[in-house]
């Protein structure tokens, strides 16, 4: 932001915040959560053009996705789980429902890296080398994942959003 400036502080429970761009200055006060808002509430009047570029971004709230996930991924010690009946799924449903469950477990900490192999993925959902690699090459091209290394892949934020409003549905009618 030109000729702005930000301050973060917080001591104890109640975040503190103190926005200042140009001429205006706004001191906020309470939980993260309402402090965010708050932010972002200035900001959408304060920087217009914010309003339509929020409208455009598509982005991945961990805990919108872990609420949407309940009862059909659970988190175990040993990692990401499903819950539910998986066998009616056609086959990119299920590449992407490993592929969130590799981005779930490195979004909550539960593993370092959100990759995963081919190999995983031929195990895991016990389909054929071939199968997998066509369904990945799809994937792909559609941009719902993307190819990080030799046999390595992940979701992208776009193949979360579409397991999210696509599998999910799927899943949750199984529960």
């Amino acid at each position: 932001m030109p000729n702005g400036q930000l301050e973060l502080s917080s001591v104890g429970q109640p975040l503190e915040v103190t926005i200042k761009y140009g001429t205006l200055e706004k001191k906020i006060t309470g939980q993260p959560d309402q402090v965010t808002r708050e932010i972002f509430a200035f900001l959408m009047k304060t920087v217009p053009e914010l309003e339509l570029a929020s409208r455009l971004a598509l982005s991945v709230d961990i805990k919108e996705l872990a609420q949407a996930c309940e009862g059909v991924i659970a988190v175990t010690p040993e990692g990401v789980v499903v819950t539910v009946p998986i066998d009616k799924l056609a086959d990119r449903e299920l590449m992407l429902l490993h592929l969130a469950m590799a981005r779930i477990s490195q979004m909550l900490g539960k593993s370092e890296k959100d990759l995963v192999q081919s190999a995983e993925l031929i195990a895991a959902t016990k389909r054929t080398s071939g199968t997998v690699a066509g369904r990945l090459s799809e994937l792909c091209g559609e941009n719902l994942a993307e190819r990080k290394g030799k046999g390595e892949y992940r979701i992208t934020t776009l193949g979360l959003h579409v397991f999210r409003e696509q599998v999910l549905p799927k899943l949750k009618s199984k529960a």
